[in-house]
């Protein structure tokens, strides 16, 4: 029996990656994805790519399809993109996704996309799977929601540093923040987070900018759910935007990151117990008046 689908499995380096799309898709695929494929790939950086590019392509499971991915593999170059073919049998495609994106609970708040049932009485942040990183299911995601759960009393002013979807800025508000900003260096995101806030009901308190356009400001709280290389770049600048006395939290780091990630922001903020899922950890600190030195903490 013939499968439904041949899927090819790549992994192509960012500079390469538009010739390699345009080959499949000549090629007869018929649908082309990438995801980062360097989880210490820094996400403020220069350029459209990824440095490492993991990328699926979908051909019809027919001996057409078949011989379409022989002819590809056949270039010499094509090999140095560890190339693999996996026969998928057919599926209900959109049972199996509303199946992965479940209604979840992070404290007080309930994150769910419209199809999924929650408590009449929850405090709800619809949320669809889409174009945009941050749908609560990521451990980092999972953190830092929970985090604001346990922190925001009402009235703060909350910064959402590489905002993503905007899930955690949405969230802050629906937990009683005052305001928030949205900073990222995708327009897509910003675009995407500006929709979920309509969708929220949240719109008039959340700004959205890219990382030039913001202006210095002070907050209560400051979320960052990056990468550890970006969070270290950017402590200095992070540190001037909490109040003194506010809180910083700071995700997107695994275990063996915390150190390195927790010294650079040391100057700035003294660091509680932090909290750890999965392979991945949150650090949370309190902004100090000045460095541990004596020396001021970076002026706006």
């Amino acid at each position: 029996m013939s499968p439904a689908w041949w899927q090819l499995h790549l992994r192509v380096p960012g500079q390469d990656l538009a010739e390699v799309e345009e080959q499949l898709l000549a090629a007869g695929a018929e649908a082309v994805s990438w995801l980062e494929d360097d989880a210490a790939a820094p996400v403020f950086v220069d350029g459209e790519t990824w440095p490492v590019n993991q990328g699926e392509a979908l051909f019809a499971g027919t001996q057409e399809g078949r011989e379409a991915i022989a002819g590809l593999l056949a270039q010499p170059d094509w090999q140095r993109y560890q190339p693999r073919v996996e026969a998928l049998a057919e599926q209900d495609w959109v049972a199996q996704t509303q199946a992965a994106f479940p209604a979840q609970a992070f404290g007080r708040l309930w994150v769910a996309p419209h199809w999924a049932e929650v408590p009449a009485d929850a405090l709800l942040l619809r949320l669809d799977p889409g174009r945009a990183f941050g749908t609560g299911s990521h451990a980092t995601t999972a953190l830092c929601l929970e985090f604001l759960s346990e922190t925001i009393v009402g009235g703060e002013t909350v910064l959402d540093y590489g905002c993503g979807s905007g899930i955690l800025a949405i969230g802050a508000l629906l937990l009683g923040a005052e305001s928030a900003l949205g900073v990222d260096t995708d327009p897509v995101a910003l675009e995407v987070a500006r929709e979920n806030a309509m969708e929220n009901g949240v719109a008039e308190r959340l700004s959205l900018c890219l990382p030039k356009e913001e202006k210095a400001r002070q907050y209560a709280l400051v979320v960052a759910n990056i990468l550890a290389a970006p969070l270290i770049e950017l402590a200095p600048l992070l540190a001037q935007r909490v109040l003194p006395g506010g809180r910083i939290a700071l995700s997107g780091l695994l275990h063996a990151q915390e150190d390195s990630v927790r010294a650079a922001y040391a100057p700035y903020f003294a660091f509680a117990l932090g909290k750890r899922r999965e392979d991945w950890s949150l650090l949370i600190g309190t902004r100090l008046p000045g460095g541990q030195d004596g020396s001021p903490v970076p002026a706006l």
